[in-house]
């Protein structure tokens, strides 16, 4: 039941949005205590008002003797309708064509050329209403005044608000219109009561609901009319048995890379050793273990089965992987990872001796050489010609000793190409790509662009 799991955040957006529409307003307080002449203003923090018994307690210190702060506004739910008035045919679909531009890996841009082309299915979405409540918490009927003059001023009658930026999205955009106000909860007259002033806002957003849409790479038709329109005997195909030979590769030009629920992956170094923990929910859920993600493969052999991994980032090329063996930690959610080091990309940069900060580095101290023929650093950030290495250095540079003064050997704003290089000093090696050096496999591996070779469960 775990791979039909379908949950996109639709709502959480719409919300998130929402709750941005109310943040960034100020109030006027006073005037400022060491001069006494210009205005003091505050800025009033928006936030989701359903807050969890949890987190109320530790922002109230555990007690109830704590005051809730003003001013402050609290946007929150108060209730999600079916919208009779917008259904429409449920089962009606719409299919798009997408075409990507073609990437340049060597260039590391997009080409003018079409590049891989896809087909989406959309299913008709389902229509809802969701009414927000927007508390304005004041001290006083100033503080109230002036919000509530920056916040009605904006609705006539209604914004529209973009809840994602896919331009395949057909409901992308939506309107947030206000419905009702009320002024205060207190009760009139006030008394004495120390009840904090509270002035509530309704408002109704017209939202879609959308299923998975279907996404389907049109790689397969292609190959067969291109394969049909090079086959040079067409007129014996009707008696030669080996005619549909062209048909042999089919398999290996269109394959299909998918990682069961999506999930990503991350490799990092702690000391010596090398590790793989497995992510969920857009990377940020690391508490997932490894037995959930391997049910969709097979079994783990410590230390024999093995991970591969697309530092390069080109989904399509098969045969340039960083791979290593997996073995057990003895934790759930993380396995070591021994790289085979063979598979590391070839280093097309003389290797440096050391990676250092080269505006305070210095030659002799602190585990740094002294000078001598043929060093090489790799700088981290920007020191100009007064320092030891007298020459102008920008961050990602290496720099190399000529026997005689500091040069500049690699210039990071001057070169546009994928380059690799060694520390010779950790072994570690580094990957220069947009700009920056960065260590070739560590990272987040989206899904698709890591693999693993498991015993198959039967």
């Amino acid at each position: 039941m775990a791979q039909n799991h379908f949950y996109d955040n639709q709502i959480r957006r719409y919300i998130l949005q929402f709750v941005r529409m109310f943040s960034g307003f100020t109030v006027k307080t006073g005037r400022k205590m060491n001069d006494g002449t210009t205005d003091y203003y505050i800025r009033v923090p928006s936030r989701y008002g359903d807050v969890s018994r949890m987190a109320a307690t530790i922002l109230k210190g555990n007690s109830e003797n704590v005051v809730s702060s003003a001013p402050f506004i609290a946007c929150w739910v108060q209730s999600l309708q079916p919208d009779r008035q917008r259904l429409q045919e449920p089962f009606f679909n719409d299919a798009v064509s997408v075409n990507e531009r073609a990437f340049d890996s060597t260039t590391n841009a997009y080409t003018s050329e079409p590049g891989q082309k896809y087909s989406v299915k959309r299913l008709m979405p389902v229509p809802y209403l969701l009414n927000m409540q927007v508390d304005i918490w004041t001290s006083n009927t100033d503080q109230k005044l002036q919000l509530l003059e920056q916040i009605l001023v904006l609705f006539n009658p209604a914004l529209e608000i973009q809840h994602n930026d896919n331009p395949i999205d057909w409901t992308t955009i939506t309107t947030v219109e206000m419905t009702d106000l009320q002024w205060t909860s207190r009760g009139i007259p006030a008394g004495i009561e120390d009840q904090i002033d509270i002035a509530t806002m309704i408002f109704q957003i017209p939202v879609w609901i959308n299923p998975p849409a279907q996404v389907t790479r049109q790689n397969t038709i292609r190959n067969i009319i291109n394969n049909i329109y090079t086959y040079s005997d067409l007129d014996s195909i009707d008696y030669d048995p080996d005619a549909f030979e062209f048909f042999a590769d089919l398999n290996a030009q269109s394959s299909v890379i998918v990682t069961p629920d999506n999930y990503a992956l991350k490799i990092y170094q702690d000391g010596s050793d090398v590790f793989a923990k497995p992510y969920a929910n857009g990377n940020y859920d690391a508490s997932i273990s490894w037995d959930t993600v391997l049910k969709n493969y097979g079994t783990l052999d410590s230390g024999v089965s093995r991970l591969r991994l697309k530092y390069h980032g080109e989904i399509e090329d098969l045969n340039a992987d960083v791979i290593g063996t997996l073995s057990s930690t003895g934790t759930v959610d993380t396995l070591a990872f021994t790289i085979d080091t063979d598979t590391l990309p070839t280093n097309t940069v003389t290797a440096v001796d050391r990676i250092i900060n080269a505006s305070t580095a210095k030659p002799g101290f602190n585990n740094i050489p002294n000078v001598a023929m043929g060093q090489r650093y790799l700088t981290l950030n920007k020191a100009d010609s007064s320092s030891v290495w007298g020459i102008d250095v920008s961050a990602n540079d290496i720099i190399e000793y000529n026997g005689t003064e500091w040069v500049k050997s690699f210039d990071a704003s001057s070169n546009s190409t994928r380059e690799y290089v060694q520390n010779t000093f950790t072994t570690q090696q580094f990957k220069f790509e947009k700009g920056e050096w960065t260590d070739t496999y560590q990272g987040i591996y989206e899904g698709g662009y890591w693999r693993l070779e498991l015993v198959t469960t039967p």
